[in-house]
């Protein structure tokens, strides 16, 4: 169906960050492409959209045929140019980074799902009748008459998957779909992934980590699917392609990878812990009045636009945070983690309760006066960057609460050293990978040194490395007197850096307690 052979390529003249891999796709195919950040992922899964990047100064020499057309890439300005919305017709494709792919033209889930049919005529009915079975399969039903843009990020990734799904195209290619997904829209995701295979499209997914295998049952008639599906699963039969430094290091069946000892080239497997040693000792609970942060019983209402119903809020919402501690919220897709965490440093304001950080209420202060106390890790973390280099973008936070330059850029190339980015200062931020542009934003919290870091899913999308190097800096910032309140559902990640886990549903703290070593 779609063959991919890549000799080279390489952005803007810069090294190659491809050489070698071959990539063929056959309908009813499931192909896992792995690999550590900068391993090539994405640049392998852009060029199978048919995304040569040959616009921007890219060089790319190899092949790619669809069906019967072969197209041949020199590096040169004589190379084809694909129609990229005739290629989507036959390639679908969802980049990673979900909130930078909404077509911000339509006002409600529904219309974003619809958008790529009905701009190529597909009639009202028949479209009408794809939608709703695509959002019933992947659990947005309840969220079609919602505004995409009040969507949590796992929400909004299940909208966008459903939106290149309702497609029907040939070739479905995703990048890191499950990327911030709780463990039932995981899972939803990949029985409709695994129905879409079955039907004989070709699934390419990408992945940091090595996925769980879909245990063999027997073959049910679609939509039907053996049950349960486990979250970022894929099917026995699946291919992988495991990528290093841009080269192919393992090209072979799931179960082989999962014995062939990627772990050497930064590759784990679903499910793993970081690997940092011991477990914390759960600080002593904080004096009365004693707390870095309180809040006591936080209700929040999103306003209604359009008509549409409310957004997930806060109901009752109570409990604090003694310094030294890591504090885990878990819970499913729009449970209120997010929006619980944005209230944390003034970006959302209660309704009614209080909200207290180092003694300070948050009541009408503007936001920024809260940045010297409280750091803030978006979900996505690319909303957060906007400086011109590296180190402009992590020297901002300390210049912003009041010091001078020389110590800015001190504090910064120190937070950068911490992170392993030191080489990379004077970049772009966005000449950077996902993992590394994730890294930048936590070294501006290194560098402007609040005690309390408020983290939005910190490891989605995270290879082994980098998910240990996270864990090894909220651990030593806890140690050093800090406090983290991050949402996660990383579960194995929670259960090895958090002293305790609160659970959230429909806006509420529905259950407490310690995690396994809590």
């Amino acid at each position: 169906m779609i063959r991919l052979e890549v000799d080279a390529f390489s952005y803007d003249g810069t090294e190659q960050v491809l050489v070698g891999p071959v990539l063929q796709v056959h309908p009813g195919d499931h192909v896992v492409v792995t690999g550590a950040s900068g391993s090539g992922k994405t640049t392998l899964l852009r060029l199978l959209a048919g995304l040569t990047g040959s616009d921007a100064g890219a060089a790319f020499t190899g092949s790619i045929t669809l069906d019967d057309e072969r197209l041949d890439f020199a590096g040169s300005e004589q190379d084809p140019r694909i129609d990229a919305a005739r290629w989507s017709e036959q390639v679908a494709y969802v980049a990673q980074g979900a909130w930078g792919q909404l077509s911000m033209m339509s006002a409600t889930v529904g219309e974003e799902i619809a958008f790529g049919p009905a701009n190529r005529g597909v009639p009202a009915g028949q479209l009408r009748a794809r939608v709703d079975a695509v959002a019933e399969s992947l659990g947005l039903t309840p969220l079609l008459e919602r505004d995409p843009r009040r969507l949590s990020g796992g929400q909004l990734q299940r909208t966008l998957i459903a939106a290149a799904m309702v497609q029907r195209s040939r070739v479905l290619v995703l990048d890191e779909p499950f990327q911030g997904l709780d463990d039932d829209a995981a899972a939803e995701v990949a029985a409709a992934l695994e129905v879409l295979r079955r039907e004989g499209t070709g699934i390419v997914v990408s992945a940091p980590i090595l996925p769980a295998p879909i245990l063999p049952a027997p073959i049910l008639p679609a939509p039907m699917l053996p049950a349960p599906i486990p979250a970022e699963a894929a099917p026995r039969s699946a291919r992988v392609l495991a990528l290093a430094g841009g080269r192919p290091v393992f090209d072979g069946s799931l179960a082989d990878a999962r014995t062939a000892g990627l772990d050497r080239f930064g590759i784990g497997t679903m499910g793993d812990p970081p690997a940092i040693g011991e477990a914390p000792e759960r600080p002593e609970p904080a004096a009365a009045g004693a707390a870095l942060l309180e809040l006591r019983n936080v209700s929040f209402r999103y306003p209604q636009q359009h008509g549409a119903p409310h957004g997930t809020g806060l109901r009752g919402v109570g409990f604090s945070v003694s310094s030294g501690e890591i504090i885990a919220l878990r819970g499913p897709n729009g449970s209120g983690k997010s929006t619980l965490l944005q209230h944390l440093n003034g970006l959302l304001r209660a309704d009614s309760g209080s909200i207290a950080v180092d003694g300070t209420p948050i009541r009408s202060q503007p936001t920024g006066s809260f940045a010297a106390v409280v750091g803030y890790l978006f979900q996505d973390t690319d909303q957060q960057l906007f400086e011109r280099t590296v180190l402009r973008e992590v020297a901002y936070g300390p210049r912003s609460i009041g010091r001078r330059r020389p110590d800015a850029e001190r504090r910064a190339a120190a937070a950068l050293d911490e992170v392993g980015l030191q080489a990379v200062s004077q970049a772009h931020p966005y000449e950077l990978g996902f993992v590394q542009r994730r890294l930048v934003a936590l070294a501006s919290l290194l560098a402007t040194g609040p005690r309390l870091w408020a983290l939005d899913e910190p490891t989605a999308g995270l290879d082994a490395p980098a998910r240990e190097v996270m864990a090894a800096l909220l651990r030593a910032h806890a140690r050093g007197g800090g406090a983290v309140v991050l949402a996660t559902h990383d579960a194995a990640f929670a259960e090895t850096v958090a002293h305790r886990s609160l659970w959230l549903d429909d806006g509420r703290i529905v259950t407490q307690g310690g995690t396994e070593h809590g």
